[in-house]
């Protein structure tokens, strides 16, 4: 009975030390207080997948990233080779961008850099910025600090968020949001318009040292009516499976302009 009972917790310590995250979040309507489904995370050993309800998810495995279909059982993936090559895309078009608008008139050139300023493409660094409210709330149980997050000097988040610590597979969860972390961060390295508008959304994600559980989004100063809220949170061991891609997809070429790639 003795040795039963020590191969039983030993199959149990193993059990748990291979357990992941599975998180659940939904879309709320402050004002109608309907919910819907918004987004499932699997977190484990290092691989996170996150899926949406209409059958697209991500897929963060090794060094690489992985965007799923599931209708059309087919996927993209975000390896090194691939990121090179996007970023040779990118550049290429950028650069004719830039002859076709120095033959633009002055007023019509000063619009489009305007513009191009506020999607990063022109090399302006973008600012995103935390700071803590010194507030605190309450979101289904769980006490979380509240954050103001601002884009380019405009505040355009609200999260309401949870300390790792606090939170069941804390490690699991810091391991992967470190690997996208690599992931964009080496695409950016060959996109110089992506580099600036990455890094700083990582180090503000960084600086909170969380996961929000709430998310509330402001359009021109004012809070819109919808939130996304974490509903669930938990441990549990997942299937080798959920983090591989299944052997009858078809792998898609990441489309770039016209032709693709």
């Amino acid at each position: 009975m003795k040795r039963i009972a020590i191969v039983a917790t030993g199959l149990l310590v193993a059990r748990l030390a291979t357990a992941g995250v599975y998180v659940e979040t939904v879309t709320h309507n402050i004002a109608t207080g309907t919910t819907a489904p918004k987004q499932k995370m699997y977190v484990q050993a290092g691989s996170g997948k996150f899926v949406d309800p209409e059958g697209r998810s991500s897929l963060i495995k090794g060094d690489t990233l992985y965007v799923i279909d599931d209708k059309e059982k087919s996927y993209i993936m975000f390896d090194k080779a691939t990121m090179e090559q996007v970023a040779k895309k990118l550049n290429a078009q950028m650069e004719q961008l830039k002859e076709q608008m120095a033959r633009l008139p002055p007023d019509q050139r000063a619009q489009l850099e305007q513009a191009m300023g506020g999607m990063g493409l022109n090399g302006a660094q973008r600012t995103v910025e935390v700071a803590d409210t010194g507030k605190s709330d309450k979101v289904d149980g769980r006490a979380c600090k509240l954050w103001d997050v601002t884009r380019d000097g405009v505040l355009d988040e609200q999260i309401c968020v949870v300390p790792y610590s606090a939170l069941p597979g804390k490690d699991d969860f810091s391991a992967v949001f470190g690997k996208f972390a690599k992931v964009f961060e080496e695409m950016a390295k060959s996109v110089p318009m992506l580099s600036g508008m990455m890094a700083n959304e990582f180090s503000a994600q960084v600086k909170t040292n969380g996961f929000p559980v709430r998310q509330r989004a402001y359009e021109n100063g004012k809070l819109i009516q919808e939130e996304t809220l974490v509903k669930t949170w938990r441990e549990e061991a997942m299937p080798d499976a959920t983090f591989n891609i299944p052997a009858d997809y078809q792998r898609k070429q990441l489309p770039m302009g016209p032709g693709g790639m």
